[in-house]
């Protein structure tokens, strides 16, 4: 009985010395594409992992693709486990400028009746981030990237 006691101690002491990080964080991607006459088919955003610096540009899971609804910007990510040093928008920002230089978009538009993609750079001064609050697990940062103009 006291070597199972004694081993339930140090199973516990060693679980809370070297533990995960807590927590998971969300990212919200907001914003508009302006156009003048052209149809915006998709439009492909970064993910948490390639912001990370974990995922490279041309790999799989660097971006994730979604349809515009009347060229709006609004889709959610969620991270994979992470450190509470992410529950202020300054220290996200601060990593993913540590990282990555700018955000790659690439945007897949239809002109003269041709499909070709447009990559944008936005830099990070242009993008605003702020913690949300809401009631799911996890932080959730907004990043507004305003408004996209394609001419």
């Amino acid at each position: 009985m006291k070597r199972i006691f004694i081993l339930l101690i140090l199973s516990l002491t060693i679980q809370y010395s070297f533990g995960q990080a807590c927590g998971i964080y969300r990212i919200k991607y907001v914003g508009k594409i302006n156009s003048e006459s052209i149809k915006i088919e998709k439009i492909k955003l970064p993910t948490i992992e390639f912001l990370h610096g974990l995922e490279e540009e041309n790999s799989e899971r660097g971006f994730i693709e979604i349809k515009p609804i009347e060229n709006e910007i609004d889709i959610e990510l969620a991270s994979h486990l992470t450190s509470h040093l992410y529950g202020k928008s300054e220290n996200l920002l601060k990593l993913y400028k540590e990282k990555k230089e700018n955000i790659p978009i690439v945007i897949t538009v239809i002109e003269n009746g041709k499909t070709k993609e447009i990559r944008i750079e936005l830099t990070w001064n242009n993008i605003q981030i702020s913690k949300l609050d809401n009631d799911k697990f996890g932080n959730l940062f907004e990043l507004n990237l305003k408004e996209i103009n394609i001419k």
